[in-house]
């Protein structure tokens, strides 16, 4: 009963049959390893982080005066706040480091070699936009590791300037 029942359902409703054509029988090439999972991982760790900044935005005051009295805030009085900053705190280093084994798997296989150069030189300007987005979210508590971790950068271009 319950056999015909399922291939009712999947005669107006094909589901399994797409399921199975894209997800479970998949034609994939029999060199895939381990490393290639590192792609979607970052993806996955991108989305958690969209995910839980837009969450911690919606209780952040972007100013001087109030940005670290909203992070204590979305620490301490936000239900479950705490663990939305943690989350978000934690998948960035988490995405730099999946981010790092995503360009090692390209690099241990050429995939900056021709024909896929450009390519990977799109991939290390968003790499780039990466960092750069990175060091401005290091920079939204407003707190003393933001003040030092800005100092520092500042010292940095000031002897080592982009453009000499």
């Amino acid at each position: 009963m319950f056999k015909n029942l399922m291939s009712w359902i999947e005669y107006r409703l094909p589901f399994m049959d797409k399921m199975n054509l894209h997800v479970m029988q998949y034609p994939a090439p029999k060199n895939f390893n381990f490393w290639y999972f590192f792609g979607s991982l970052a993806m996955l760790v991108l989305v958690n982080q969209i995910v839980t900044g837009i969450w911690l935005t919606m209780n952040y005051e972007p100013s001087a005066e109030g940005a670290f009295a909203s992070v204590e805030y979305i620490m301490r009085d936000v239900d479950y706040g705490w663990l939305l900053r943690y989350m978000h705190s934690t998948g960035a280093s988490a995405f730099f480091v999946v981010v790092y084994l995503h360009m090692l798997r390209g690099m241990m296989y050429g995939s900056y070699q021709k024909p896929r150069e450009l390519l990977w030189i799109f991939g290390m300007l968003i790499f780039l936009v990466l960092m750069a987005e990175a060091f401005m979210g290091y920079l939204l508590p407003w707190g003393q590791m933001s003040f030092w971790g800005a100092q520092v950068y500042y010292w940095y271009l000031r002897y080592y300037p982009l453009y000499r």
